[in-house]
């Protein structure tokens, strides 16, 4: 029988991986817009249209992933996850169409809204202290995020972006077959989780979620545009040293993105010391100025920005998910998390075609002040929190 140590080893490794996995599936798009779209000889309009679809199944999935969770196992979920993407990575690299592109993007959203209930799961039933377990898995998602652009920037240059699907199915299938091979992490009944320790006290904990769900949402849809146009916006505005655009693009974004890390852990770690919402108001109003000043600016000063923006952007992450576990009722958090993913992903999937239109008819860089204003419109209902919770 294996040890309880042993088991909460594969666990935080196998959720981790995924985890990486996960986000890298749904970001090589970003990393290779303009390749991908000349090879389709679409505009960035049609391919971020297509990236959509992908990032509505990415949220809207994770209502249907909650109910095959609950009624099969975490495990059995998670294999599908990484059997699924690795197909569905493997049929868009191989598709020689726009069609074929589009349902192979489409199934990769669909099979990858299956990570986060599963993998969620299977850390709230095998891990014993899950608090910094699950500070280190949202650092695993934004390594994952910060990887995606210099991996498909690398393998786009050097081979071209079909290798980068067909390179990353493989890691999807040895996913599969690790959870397939291994028998020491249980295949337990989902089980809902609650914490000994009673929520934060609200008048109205539904009216307080509904009104979280606001800024929530607009964080999504910003986090999604923001990560659709910013590779591509760094290629064009910075180019290193004997270096492709494409490959310098990757490298540049994916060393800012790694900042995020930084700011998952903060964000995590100072969420226990001071009050939620008052944190979440000022990450939320930091993030503004310098991601409107993204647009503006080029060389270094469009890096400092991008740093700074990243920075706040990201800590607010590990911050909604305490708000959501601290002022619902322990009953409700469950059901809670499943909206919040739906409304996150499901609005910020339609930042991919927002960011391409704006870019096609404005310019790329009138994104990130666009998004500027969907922050600016969410930091009203952020301070609605902040004073409900006085």
């Amino acid at each position: 029988m294996a040890s309880v140590e042993r088991t909460e080893r594969k666990i935080i490794f196998m959720t981790c991986y995924g985890h990486i996995l996960c986000h890298i599936y749904v970001l090589i798009l970003a990393g290779a817009l303009l390749p991908i779209a000349e090879s389709f000889n679409l505009s960035i309009t049609s391919i971020t249209t297509i990236g959509t679809l992908c990032y509505l199944l990415f949220g809207v999935g994770s209502l249907p992933s909650g109910i095959l969770t609950a009624k099969t196992n975490a495990k059995f979920a998670l294999k599908l996850f990484f059997v699924g993407s690795a197909f569905a990575s493997l049929l868009t690299g191989l598709s020689r169409s726009a069609g074929a592109f589009t349902l192979g993007l489409a199934l990769i959203g669909a099979f990858g809204s299956l990570y986060h209930v599963s993998g969620l799961t299977l850390i709230s039933q095998g891990i014993r202290r899950q608090g910094k377990i699950l500070g280190i898995h949202g650092i695993a998602g934004s390594a994952g995020i910060a990887l995606a652009p210099m991996i498909t920037g690398v393998i786009t240059s050097a081979l071209g972006w079909e290798k980068v699907y067909l390179i990353m199915s493989i890691a999807g299938g040895i996913g599969f077959l690790f959870l397939a091979l291994d028998q020491d992490i249980p295949e337990a009944q989902a089980v809902a989780h609650h914490e000994n320790e009673p929520a934060n006290s609200t008048r109205s904990p539904l009216l307080f979620f509904l009104l979280a769900l606001v800024p929530m949402g607009i964080n999504g849809f910003v986090y999604r545009g923001f990560l659709t146009m910013f590779p591509t916006y760094v290629s064009q505005e910075i180019t290193l040293m004997n270096t492709s655009s494409v490959l310098s693009g990757g490298i540049i974004s994916s060393g800012i993105l790694s900042v995020g890390m930084i700011g998952q852990y903060l964000g995590g770690y100072l969420s226990d010391k001071v009050k939620m919402t008052r944190l979440y108001l000022l990450t939320m109003s930091v993030t503004l100025p310098f991601l409107v000043l993204m647009g503006f600016t080029g060389g270094y000063l469009l890096i400092a920005a991008s740093v700074v923006f990243t920075f706040f952007h990201f800590s607010t992450q590990p911050l909604e998910n305490h708000i959501v576990s601290a002022y619902m009722p322990p009953r409700m958090v469950s059901s809670a998390y499943g909206v919040k993913f739906i409304v996150g992903f499901g609005l910020g999937s339609f930042a991919a075609a927002f960011s391409g239109y704006t870019a096609d008819h404005l310019g790329m860089l009138y994104v990130f002040p666009a998004l500027g204003v969907a922050v600016l419109i969410s930091i009203l209902p952020v301070s609605a929190l902040a004073w409900l919770d006085r």
